[in-house]
């Protein structure tokens, strides 16, 4: 009786999944699905039960839907109670044999949201449960602790760049560089980045109209990492320029280039 109530809603689309996924999260997946589940969890995999196509709607070709039965260990970020046994849907990948990973006994971290009863959820996103491990679950807790603490950078969105400068310093070899990041909220943000003779360029985030030339750099693999590395435009606009001559121009251009790829890539494995 309890599971035809869950298929029922599961056919109801509460419970449906958005799609499969295919393959590891890279740690801008994380951070997406750390900033928006309001439930995260280690756990382990205690049945698992196969859908047949009917209770399935929307499955990808070649992937198999299970109903998950788990058993948590460890809660990371819940918004009150939460049972220690839980049911969920995912969608798994088949190999060329049709045969699916063995599930029963994985230990994962699940990215969750409420579903239609107490002990049953959703995973937030189609890759929302990952094989677990030490390195992801410290990463995880990092990011979450992060984005409590700063709520300003993990409701930033980029929108675009305003307007860059370029100024040379008195000594050669030394310049600044400020670049305007607009955001959706108006705030006022910018990147800076100071070449110094004998010193390695760097490159810091101003959050106001003062300039802190001390400010510490972006983290790798921080929230705010995320927010620039997935979030800025791959080139400096023609606009941005647009007042500067081309030399200096060219300059401001080469430290936004300079920014990117000090960020390096979003590895991201999943569009949002």
């Amino acid at each position: 009786m309890r599971l035809w109530a869950f298929f029922t809603i599961l056919l109801s689309g509460t419970l449906f999944p958005f799609a499969a996924a295919t393959a590891e999260p890279g740690r801008a997946d994380l951070v997406a699905l750390t900033t928006e589940a309001p439930l995260i969890v280690r756990a382990e995999v205690t049945k698992s039960t196969r859908l047949s196509e009917k209770l399935s709607p929307g499955l990808a070709p070649g992937f198999r839907r299970f109903l998950i039965e788990a058993e948590i260990s460890n809660v990371l970020i819940a918004p009150g109670f939460v049972p220690k046994n839980i049911e969920y849907l995912v969608d798994i990948g088949a190999d060329p044999r049709g045969k699916t990973p063995r599930l029963k006994g994985l230990p994962v971290l699940l990215f969750l949201a409420p579903g239609g009863r107490e002990a049953q959820f959703q995973l937030v996103r189609p890759w929302a449960q990952v094989d677990w491990s030490t390195e992801r679950d410290a990463y995880v807790r990092a990011v979450a602790a992060e984005a409590v603490a700063s709520p300003d950078v993990r409701d930033m969105e980029i929108s675009g760049l305003g307007q860059a400068f370029h100024v040379p310093g008195s000594l050669p070899g030394e310049s600044e560089s400020q670049i305007f990041i607009q955001t959706k909220s108006g705030d006022p943000m910018s990147l800076v980045v100071l070449s110094r003779p004998g010193q390695p360029k760097a490159f810091s985030v101003a959050t106001g109209d003062i300039i802190d030339d001390a400010a510490a750099g972006v983290k790798d693999g921080s929230l705010l990492w995320y927010q620039l590395a997935c979030g800025l435009p791959r080139s400096l606009p023609a606009s941005s320029t647009s007042t500067l001559d081309s030399e200096t121009a060219a300059s401001a251009t080469a430290d936004y280039r300079f920014v990117l790829d000090s960020l390096g890539p979003c590895d991201r494995a999943y569009s949002e």
